[in-house]
């Protein structure tokens, strides 16, 4: 009877140790995306914030606020004038750098807290 216990044990303790192993890797991995996606994402903001203040959006934006009466007279015009000066290209860049950043950030989470309970588990 001990023999079958001590074997399961042993059994436990080696599939505890692949799974940490494993964890460690995928911590790694989430880590590595966290990093090369905040580096991306700070140029890519630059980008964006350059783009809005050399296409004008910020002056027909304020615009709003100083002539409402003459913005809600044309308001179709406005706000294709708004559409048409806003830099798609850096936003897009700057929202998928920002959406893996947080997605790498709520997966390495994830991962650092299984592997805290995986540590415990192990250690019991």
């Amino acid at each position: 009877m001990n023999e079958k216990r001590l074997f399961n044990q042993i059994m436990f303790r080696i599939k505890a140790e692949q799974r940490k192993a494993v964890l460690k890797r995928k911590i790694g991995i989430f880590a590595f995306v966290l990093a090369v996606s905040f580096v991306g994402f700070v140029p890519a903001f630059s980008m964006a914030w350059t783009g809005i203040a050399n296409s004008g959006f910020i002056q027909l934006f304020s615009l709003a606020f100083s002539d409402t009466k003459i913005v809600m007279t044309y308001w179709q015009n406005f706000i294709l004038s708004l559409l048409e000066s806003l830099p798609i290209i850096g936003l897009l860049i700057t929202g998928i750098s920002l959406l893996v950043l947080l997605g790498s950030l709520k997966f390495l989470y994830k991962n650092i807290k299984v592997f805290q309970n995986q540590k415990q588990l192990i250690s019991i």
